[in-house]
């Protein structure tokens, strides 16, 4: 159900609908930073193929839900795992997602990093 694949944003979009705030934007997740090794692990992939890391990119990324926090008193209900697991038993649903390789992931990002890299005017 739509509660399963998507709990912690209908969630949050709830408390916020239900509070006085308006025209805010917050960022939502698990407020602990995960690595792509770990999400690979519960997905039962194998065999890692590292790419090198691109200029401009960071070395990690996590939802700071600080101000969600704050502001709403809202707090994830999920963990990382369970995430994981409802998006493995909705698996179906991705069936038409493109599959990134590292040919894939350049070319679709080649453009961005050349102006990530590109000297400042």
């Amino acid at each position: 159900d739509l509660e399963n694949k998507a709990g912690a944003k209908i969630d949050a979009l709830a408390a916020v609908a239900g509070s006085d705030v308006s025209g805010e934007v917050f960022n939502v997740g698990t407020a602990q930073p995960q690595s792509v090794n770990r999400l690979i692990e519960l997905l039962g992939g194998g065999e890692i193929e590292y790419i090198p890391k691109r200029p401009g990119e960071p070395d990690i990324t996590h939802a700071d839900i600080t101000k969600i926090r704050d502001m709403i008193g809202w707090e994830p209900k999920v963990s990382f795992e369970e995430g994981v697991q409802a998006l493995l038993a909705n698996i179906k649903d991705w069936s038409d997602a493109p599959l990134w390789t590292p040919g894939s992931i350049h070319e679709a990002t080649r453009e961005w990093f050349e102006h990530l890299s590109a000297p400042e005017e």
